[in-house]
């Protein structure tokens, strides 16, 4: 799971990543922290970087590429993204979508999000509004019968 508010332990860099992955080996932690963009995190004290109460010491962009990193390792069937790239630059948000898609091929996933970007990959998109659905389809249906999602689209 990737929540919309990231808790991180107030503990070392590997205690937060063991906390998805526990019998994970430091050389796991530190691949997974690479794929995420985060590898400078490890250039001080590697996984035993103290991270801070609630990971005070990392930026917004961080905080959310850790939560990406955590659910990665916990390696769930099912996986809930909720905003996984808010607060994300555009570089940073397509290079995580990129691996979301790549280790998301055999996994159900559930991703809530007000962002377009990347949904394309998905087989099912759900749009909503007050609660209801309003349309659903892929990418290419819902382009199609130009609704709400369509309109969105032609926003951006």
């Amino acid at each position: 799971m990737v929540p919309q508010r990231v808790h991180l332990f107030s503990a070392t860099l590997r205690d937060n990543l063991l906390l998805a992955a526990p019998n994970a080996s430091d050389e796991a932690l530190s691949d997974m922290l690479r794929r995420v963009g985060l590898e400078k995190l490890l250039e001080d004290s590697g996984l035993n970087s103290w991270l801070g109460e609630g990971g005070r010491l990392l930026s917004g962009g961080e905080l959310r590429r850790l939560a990406i990193a955590r659910a990665l390792l916990h390696d769930a069937p099912l996986m809930l993204l909720d905003e996984p790239t808010e607060g994300l630059d555009a570089t940073t948000e397509s290079e995580m979508l990129e691996l979301l898609a790549d280790v998301m091929r055999e996994k159900t996933v559930l991703m809530v999000t007000h962002r377009l970007r990347g949904l394309a990959r998905f087989d099912q998109i759900i749009v909503m509004d007050d609660g209801r659905i309003i349309e659903r389809g892929t990418h290419a249906e819902l382009l199609a019968g130009q609704g709400r999602y369509y309109q969105f689209k032609q926003r951006l």
